[in-house]
């Protein structure tokens, strides 16, 4: 499934609910703007996650992997 967000209007309230790696988190707000904006505010933190990752991935696979011999794993 992927990243999503969508606003609904559920009693009264506008909920925000939010799609991420498989998982469902429902934020309530009892004002539309205040919901739009915190909605707003996570999906620019979606994007760039997968902005960083995708950045990320795209160096690994453009320089050879550099060994340190004194590097500690954990």
């Amino acid at each position: 499934m992927l990243n999503s967000i969508e606003i609904l209007p559920i009693d009264g309230k506008f909920v925000v609910r939010i799609y991420e790696d498989g998982e469902k988190t429902e934020i309530e707000f009892s004002h539309e703007d205040h919901a739009r904006s915190w909605a707003s505010g996570q999906n620019l933190r979606l994007v760039n996650t997968v902005d960083l990752a995708s950045h990320d991935l795209a160096q690994a696979y453009s320089k050879p992997a550099t060994i340190h011999p004194h590097a500690t794993h954990r």
